[in-house]
C-alpha cells in the first residue's frame, strides 16, 4: 500500500466511477440512435468512448501493477480482497462493487449495441443484394434434414 495512498485509491474509484456512469450514458444515447436509425452523433459518440475505455484502461493497468507488488494476482475478485485487508481502505470497498455492478451493465448495453449494429448490417447487406439484383436463395431443408440454399431448390419439377 506503499506506493498508493488510501486518498489516491479513492480518486482512482471516483474517477472510474464518473467515466463508467459517462459510458454508459453514451451506451443509452447510442442505442437511442440506432433504433431511430440517426447515425449523425454516432462517430462523436464512439470517439467519447474511446477516451473513456482509455482512462479505465490506465486505472486498470495502475491497479495491476499494484495488486502484483502487493503479492495479489491482478483481478477484480483480489482487488477487492487487496482494500479489504487494510482498515483505511474498506470503506471504498461499497464503491468498488457498486463500479463492478455498473461495469457490468455497460457490458450488456454494448452487447445489446452490438447485437443491433450487427442487425442493421444484415438488413443493409441484404438491401444492397437487392438493388445489384443478387437475390441469395432461401435456406431449405432437404429430406434428410440438413439445409441447401442451392438454386435448384426452386424448381417444382424437373424433366
Amino acid at each position: 500500500m506503499s506506493t498508493l495512498h488510501p486518498h489516491s485509491l479513492h480518486n482512482m474509484i471516483a474517477q472510474d466511477s464518473a467515466a463508467i456512469g459517462e459510458l454508459k450514458s453514451l451506451l443509452l444515447r447510442e442505442r437511442e440512435l440506432l433504433e431511430q436509425r440517426d447515425h449523425s452523433e454516432l462517430p462523436a459518440i464512439i470517439e467519447r468512448k474511446d477516451q473513456l475505455l482509455e482512462t479505465l484502461g490506465l486505472n486498470a493497468k495502475q491497479r495491476a501493477s499494484l495488486l502484483k507488488a502487493a503479492g495479489f494476482k491482478a483481478s477484480p475478485e483480489q482487488w477487492e480482497i487487496f482494500l479489504g485487508q487494510n482498515a483505511a481502505t474498506r470503506d471504498l470497498l461499497e464503491s468498488w462493487r457498486t463500479l463492478m455492478a455498473e461495469f457490468a451493465q455497460c457490458k450488456s448495453l454494448n452487447e445489446i449495441n452490438g447485437k443491433m449494429i450487427g442487425r442493421s448490417k444484415q438488413t443493409l447487406g441484404q438491401l444492397l443484394n437487392l438493388l445489384r439484383g443478387q437475390v441469395a436463395a432461401p435456406q431449405l431443408y432437404t429430406s434428410a434434414g440438413s439445409t441447401t440454399s442451392s438454386a435448384s431448390s426452386h424448381c417444382i419439377a424437373e424433366a
